[in-house]
């Protein structure tokens, strides 16, 4: 079942470590996306860019920018399967725990 979405991520915010159980594509609306992935890879992601996220890869999405990201995700999910489920941080040297966390992957787990 494809489940198409608009998520918003605040300036300064970030969606918390988590992961999809099923592939998901998007496109950059605006704004200016860095996601670290649970290897320690990180991908900058600017508006117009696509990027696919793969079932199982836990990554966060940081908007380090002075304007929203917004981003249009399309989910390729199970019915009644979340869109996402939170995870616990990789123990990465250079990554540290948000300070600040909005919630995304919560409320996308709960949509």
């Amino acid at each position: 079942m494809a489940v198409i979405r608009t998520i918003s991520i605040a300036p300064g915010a970030n969606t918390g470590w988590h992961y999809h159980p099923a592939p998901v594509q998007a496109v950059l609306l605006s704004g200016e996306l860095t996601r670290v992935l649970e290897d320690g890879r990180v991908e900058i992601t600017r508006p117009g860019q696509f990027l696919i996220e793969l079932p199982q890869q836990v990554h966060i999405g940081y908007n380090h920018g002075t304007e929203p990201v917004v981003i249009l995700a399309n989910y390729q999910v199970p019915e009644g399967s979340p869109l996402a489920i939170e995870a616990p941080a990789p123990a990465l040297p250079c990554v540290a725990a948000p300070a600040q966390r909005r919630g995304l992957a919560e409320r996308l787990s709960n949509a």
